[in-house]
């Protein structure tokens, strides 16, 4: 790509102002000649297109090559470093964008001039022939790739964050450990061999390990404990992987950052190789792949444990039951449902329940000495008579408030054990169960309430002769079909809400929870309805 165009803003010279007089026009059509160039005084030294940097520390380095990277400025650069320890960069840009970048990465920039790298001034300018100008002579400095450049560099610190994927270079004998403290905590584990060498020393002999990956399944992480006990084995890198689903060309460790993108910088790094930056005391390595990857399951062996000795038995004897027992409880804070009452209590209950609401959709299961009172989705309001009592299920079974079974019965265990059934409803408190018949159900209100008064009906003699003198003009006539049919008043449906709690009142007995809820929402009890969908939602009891 061609350089953008470059604008200079200078003084204008005497030599260069222009006539105070217009040039007059030409008469003849040939086109009107440019004016001559004015002369410089001191002509513009031609200047090379690139930029150069010198910088105190590789980290600077790292910085400037990560925004000229980033920025894609450029996608080539040569680092040298001199034998004072001082760093060198240049990039075949011209210096106009490049020079911020320096600048802001703590280096000095330079321009190549004459053969010569000169240094700019702050505001990006080559300074005049006249000033001390700095220069520099880089052609002696060695050249640095970006193995040897990485291995010099100190990240900055940094800590483990949680992460879904690590990667473990270790030495071989550490591998069993490591896979056994792995896979206990659910870890998928997957081992791959390889070769290790210096990244800044391809000469060294080659040394085996063991790439470790390990992989938390779901919304995991790998716990931070692991972690910290990986870092702490001798010669191991622990790094978090970049992406979660192939292994990146690139591991720094993860009490480590590297200040340039991964992105950046694995399409340097040869296909066949995997660099690792671990920390001071491990080192920083050159990685290649040696084998197949393994999966760390295929490694574990089952224990083996001791053949059980099963004593030889004429005849197996099951376990003696546990008798069922009510015992206490705790926490229990469920809305009565039932109460027990006996015969001296059922009369006081008479004059509780008389002209209460409570008394007009309760219903009564007559039995022998004890009574049980309820009513559809239970008692509306406390009555201090009796036991109270809870419906558990299934279907009419009641206990004692705050009681419970044991050892805990299921539902077929309670259904067996106590003959449950549609036409029957079973009773269980402390020392005393009983059984009342369903179909012998009456309302509450037969404790009180007697036999009517009589109503006459009739006509007596006097009545039919005073209508018989009425004059048959006075008698109703029959209206016209058409206008009957207009005016005539609607029928209102007369619900039997007696009845109708009678019925939902037997659904609940039976349990069919959904039916007698129905019921009551039709009879106008919403409060009693909801109670019955609450104990739906708690599982039918």
């Amino acid at each position: 790509m061609a350089d953008p165009p470059k604008f200079t803003i200078r003084r204008i010279t005497p030599e260069e102002k222009p006539p105070s007089q217009p040039t007059p026009p030409v008469k003849n059509q040939t086109p009107t000649p440019a004016p001559p160039t004015p002369k410089t005084p001191t002509p513009q030294p031609s200047l090379d297109t690139s930029t150069g940097g010198r910088f105190r520390s590789v980290n600077s380095v790292l910085a400037f090559l990560g925004s000229v990277f980033g920025t894609r400025l450029s996608e080539t650069a040569v680092v040298r470093r001199s034998p004072q320890g001082t760093w060198w960069v240049e990039v075949a840009v011209a210096h106009q964008p490049i020079t911020p970048l320096i600048w802001t990465a703590g280096g000095r920039p330079f321009i190549r001039h004459n053969q010569q790298w000169v240094a700019l001034s702050l505001s990006g300018d080559l300074p005049a022939d006249n000033t001390n100008t700095e220069k520099v002579d880089v052609s002696s400095w060695a050249i640095v790739d970006l193995a040897e450049l990485l291995a010099s560099a100190s990240l900055p610190p940094s800590r483990y964050r949680g992460a879904n994927v690590l990667d473990v270079i270790t030495p071989g004998s550490l591998g069993s450990w490591i896979l056994r403290r792995a896979t206990a905590l659910g870890l998928e584990v997957t081992l791959t061999p390889a070769l290790q060498q210096p990244l800044n020393n391809q000469q060294q002999q080659a040394s085996g390990v063991l790439l470790i990956q390990l992989r938390a399944t779901g919304n995991r992480t790998i716990p931070a404990a692991l972690v910290h006990r990986l870092t702490s084995l001798p010669y191991t890198t622990v790094a978090a992987a970049s992406t979660d689903t192939d292994r990146g060309r690139i591991l720094v460790d993860v009490r480590q950052r590297l200040t340039l993108a991964p992105s950046v910088i694995e399409p340097m790094i040869p296909e066949s190789e995997i660099w690792v930056l671990g920390t001071a005391d491990v080192g920083n390595w050159r990685l290649t792949i040696t084998g197949n990857q393994i999966d760390g399951s295929l490694l574990l062996d089952a224990p083996q444990l001791p053949q059980a000795q099963s004593p030889s038995l004429p005849k197996a004897q099951p376990p003696a039951p546990i008798p069922v027992q009510l015992v206490p409880r705790p926490g229990t804070g469920r809305q009565v449902d039932a109460i027990l009452l006996d015969d001296i209590e059922l009369s006081w209950l008479r004059n509780l329940l008389m002209g209460r609401p409570v008394g007009e959709m309760a219903f009564l299961l007559p039995g022998l000495g004890y009574h049980l009172l309820t009513a559809p989705g239970g008692l509306p309001a406390q009555i201090p008579l009796g036991i109270p009592l809870v419906c558990i299920g299934p279907g009419a079974l009641y206990i004692e408030l705050g009681m419970d079974f044991y050892p805990p019965l299921p539902d077929a265990a309670r259904q067996q054990r106590f003959q449950l059934n549609s036409q029957t409803a079973v009773v269980v408190a402390r020392n005393q169960s009983y059984r009342f018949n369903t179909a012998q159900i009456t309302p509450a209100w037969v404790l009180w309430v007697g036999e009517a008064p009589k109503v006459q009906q009739g006509l007596s003699p006097q009545a039919k002769k005073l209508l018989n003198s009425i004059s048959q003009q006075l008698q109703p006539q029959e209206t016209k079909k058409g206008i009957a049919s207009i005016f005539k008043p609607k029928q209102k449906k007369r619900v039997e809400g007696v009845g109708i709690l009678e019925q939902a009142q037997q659904a609940e007995l039976q349990g069919d929870l959904v039916k007698a809820a129905a019921l009551l929402e039709k009879a106008g009890y919403p409060g009693q309805a909801g109670r019955l969908y609450e104990r739906i939602a708690m599982g039918g009891k």
